[in-house]
């Protein structure tokens, strides 16, 4: 997979806890709590991941621009389903790749079977500290156990404050937890931050996510805003190896949305030009429709 549009993955899930697990056994997180549960079918929103690579010197050495379009498709008792069509730009040529299908469950995770939560104790009762304010948390924790590793993930999450999922800690291991492979930290940072959005001033979600394995450490800033079908509005990305030095940066900024599906959705997303008309008509109109 193109490193573009992996991380177009992970911004789809950066407001997600990575759990496998359904409404029967997480009552809490419904629909109406998930960045795309909250909208009909049909909304849409449509990013674009400019992604520089450096060499050792901190020269840039490639520049990689994507453009992606996400559609909620479905809803039903326990997921959404989003169709996620992506356009990249390599040395000014242009590559569109096949459309695809993704099934998230409410908590963000793709659906799952091998992630599985342990079973609910007294302790599962927590507590999250956003800018001084503690927050009351459920906690969740999920285990999978595969021939070459095992993944065990905390998962901080309230219905009260939004994006809802408010921590999330994962880390991979060794199938006898001797070598730890990776860890993923996630958390909220900051909430009713000032963001705009269409000429108006909205409360935004600023978010910080970590992943840290033997080779490197990533880091992203993102902004969250639940007015935003899929929750994520901006994001900042580094990644940096183990001498410190940084060796690939990329943004994310949202092109445009609409929570009502569009007149001509195979249209709209044909080409490349489409969507960089649409990039340069947000921007004549400084983000106002």
């Amino acid at each position: 997979m193109p490193r573009s549009v992996f991380y177009i993955a992970v911004t789809l899930l950066i407001v997600a806890a990575c759990a496998a697990t359904s409404m029967a056994q997480q009552p809490g997180l419904t629909a109406e709590l998930h960045p795309w549960g909250r909208f009909e079918p049909g909304a849409w929103k449509l990013v674009r991941v400019v992604t520089e690579t450096l060499d050792e010197r901190g020269h840039v050495v490639s520049t990689n621009t994507t453009d992606t379009k996400t559609t909620l498709i479905s809803i039903d008792a326990e997921s959404v389903t989003l169709e996620v069509q992506t356009c990249m730009e390599v040395a000014g040529k242009s590559f569109q790749t096949e459309a695809q299908i993704i099934r998230q469950g409410f908590n963000g995770e793709i659906i799952s079977p091998e992630l599985k939560p342990r079973e609910a104790n007294e302790s599962d009762d927590g507590e999250v500290n956003i800018e001084g304010r503690a927050i009351e948390c459920k906690v969740q924790r999920l285990e999978s156990a595969g021939a070459n590793e095992k993944i065990s993930i905390t998962l901080y999450y309230t219905p009260n404050v939004a994006p809802y999922v408010l921590k999330r800690v994962g880390v991979v291991t060794g199938p006898e937890n001797n070598t730890v492979h990776s860890t993923t930290t996630f958390e909220v940072i900051a909430l009713d931050m000032p963001v705009e959005l269409r000429g108006k001033i909205h409360g935004g979600i600023f978010v910080r996510s970590v992943r840290r394995n033997t080779k490197s450490t990533a880091t992203t800033l993102a902004v969250i805003l639940p007015e935003v079908p899929g929750g994520v509005l901006s994001h900042n990305f580094k990644e940096i190896d183990n001498e410190g030095r940084v060796v690939r940066r990329s943004t994310l900024n949202l092109v445009d949305y609409g929570v009502e599906p569009e007149a001509d959705r195979a249209g709209y997303f044909h080409s490349k030009r489409a969507a960089r008309r649409a990039a340069k008509a947000i921007s004549r109109r400084g983000g106002r429709d």
